[in-house]
């Protein structure tokens, strides 16, 4: 095969993506007819060989960027339309056109397209996620756009200590699918797709000059208060007086927040006078002075920051920009709130986990919370607490319609996922059940309060307490009471209880043992017919 696919497609090679066609979990899609794959992890090396049974169309495989080192020469913006009858692909390639960007359109698998962009060589992945994500806005995408890779460090297993290989992008040109495309739209041929890759490998130093560049243009013909500032309002100012603009109101705040800064001791003259300066005639005849006193009265006391996750100003975010100003989102007061996206509704038992992604203060780096339930993640200061756990900062505290808007803001981007087959705590908990039941019998009294399994008929008894530390030596985290309720909810059709007591039984008449505490009793020919794995994980970029 030809070597320069396995050089541009490099990443972590210790293990692949893989679309897998013929899971005996995989379903057809009642809408579309097509046969719809169980996306998970093969861990196993990443080999050439795995390589040309992708090309060959035998094997749909997808790599994680990132590899052990932190490093990554593949960078990627995901483009997932909500209405792909309506997708406008040429809109992307014009603006890679207009722009000269370092960027080849390629088809996804899904029917949107893969912005890809190449490097010569391996650097550190949050300068590959920082580039791409000030791009962003140029193609009108949000802030919480996939970008890839996911992750720009691989964490470890707490139980194993092995890496996590996060989040996979399944490569193109599987068989004769996933092409890139031409400035024209049509599709290369792999060959000349390769040759074109190669002659638009971009290095660091490169990266920074077009950043540079793009940071130049977006000052250019502004009103100089937005000099060194925010590159959101710098963009919306151009807009703001256009008919049909609609975001005045959290224009103008914003604009207070940079201008207090910037100006500490004319800032009230600067926001009265600014509906006349960056507004149309008509909206700002009705910014009337009663109103704008009123405004700075208000805003006078306020020590918030910028609303970087609201419109009009997330839609023209560039973080990676924004940081580096002298009156971006990191100067004054309390600072803004963190963008917050990515959030995973993990489907484990009744009551769901949460996971989402927070942007560090650098706005590069990125880090995965943890929310144990939906009242964590809905809990202001839990979460607050969690962010802090996670990366390293504490967030500051919002209030009134701010919250909100984060909280809209980040539901917007919730998927289910399930753990991958084997893992979750649901395959746990059956794993240890199915091992107590088959495993030892009681024949004693003795031995059945020692936490033996003693069968009667078609149940099985044993004591909790004695279950419930096996599970503990697994490293489960529930605790005894979700455990139980856990267990009844999952066991509900095996005529599950939970018993005070139970006597062994003895064949000496007039005799009894005495009585065994907390027991559980299950219907064992009904456990053998549960199923073991759950559901399985429904979009390509959750991978656990």
């Amino acid at each position: 095969m030809d070597k320069r696919y396995i050089k541009f497609f490099d990443g972590y090679r210790s293990a692949y993506g893989l679309a897998d066609f013929e899971h005996e979990e995989a379903v057809v899609d009642p809408e579309s007819g097509k046969k719809k794959p169980v996306y998970r992890w093969n861990y196993e090396p990443l080999t050439e060989k795995i390589y040309q049974a992708h090309l060959n169309g035998k094997l749909s495989i997808g790599v994680q960027p990132c590899n052990e080192n932190k490093e990554a020469k593949l960078g990627v913006i995901d483009v997932d339309p909500k209405d792909y009858d309506d997708f406008n692909k040429k809109f992307f390639i014009d603006i890679i056109q207009d722009y000269d960007l370092p960027l080849i359109p390629i088809e996804s698998k899904s029917g949107g397209l893969h912005l890809c962009l190449f490097m010569d060589s391996f650097i550190n992945a949050k300068d590959v996620v920082a580039f791409l994500t000030n791009l962003l806005p140029l193609f009108k995408l949000k802030p919480n756009n996939e970008i890839f890779p996911k992750q720009t460090e691989l964490t470890k297993h707490e139980e194993t200590g092995k890496l996590k290989p996060g989040q996979f992008i399944n490569l193109p040109y599987y068989g004769d699918k996933r092409r890139a495309l031409n400035v024209d739209g049509t599709p290369f041929k792999l060959d000349e797709f390769l040759s074109v890759v190669e002659a638009n490998l971009v290095s660091k130093d490169q990266l920074k000059t077009i950043t540079e560049g793009l940071d130049k243009k977006i000052y250019e013909g502004v009103n100089a208060d937005f000099i060194d500032g925010p590159p959101c309002l710098a963009d919306v100012s151009k807009i703001s007086n256009k008919e049909g603009f609609d975001g005045r109101d959290r224009f103008l705040y914003n604009y207070h927040v940079l201008v207090k800064m910037k100006y500490p001791d004319d800032w009230e003259k600067k926001v009265k006078n600014a509906p006349v300066k960056f507004f149309e005639e008509k909206h700002a005849h009705a910014w009337t002075d009663q109103k704008l006193k009123a405004k700075v009265t208000s805003w006078a006391k306020s020590e918030k920051g910028y609303t970087c996750t609201a419109d009009p100003i997330a839609s023209f975010c560039k973080k990676g920009i924004c940081v580096r100003k002298k009156f971006g989102v990191l100067s004054g007061s309390k600072g803004s709130y963190p963008v917050l996206t990515n959030l995973r509704k993990i489907e484990i038992f009744e009551e769901p986990e949460y996971e989402f992604d927070v942007t560090k203060p650098d706005g590069i780096g990125k880090a995965t919370v943890h929310c144990r339930s939906v009242e964590h993640l809905n809990d202001q200061r839990k979460r607050r607490n969690a962010i802090s756990k996670a990366a390293g900062f504490l967030a500051p505290l919002i209030k009134g319609d701010v919250e909100q808007t984060v909280m809209d803001a980040l539901y917007s981007t919730q998927q289910s996922v399930h753990p991958p087959i084997g893992t979750s705590p649901k395959e746990k908990l059956h794993d240890v059940l199915h091992e107590k039941i088959n495993g030892a019998k009681a024949t004693t009294d003795a031995a059945f309060k020692s936490g033996t399994v003693l069968i009667e008929g078609d149940y099985a008894f044993f004591k909790f307490e004695k279950f419930y530390d096996r599970l503990k030596a697994k490293d489960w985290k529930y605790k005894e009471e979700k455990t139980g309720r856990i267990m009844v909810h999952t066991y509900r059709e095996c005529e599950i209880e939970f018993l005070d007591q139970k006597r062994f039984p003895t064949k000496e008449k007039g005799k009894h043992n005495s009585s065994t505490k907390n027991i559980i009793k299950i219907h064992i020919k009904s456990f053998e017919e549960v199923p073991i794995h759950h559901t399985p994980v429904k979009h390509k970029t959750e991978i656990m």
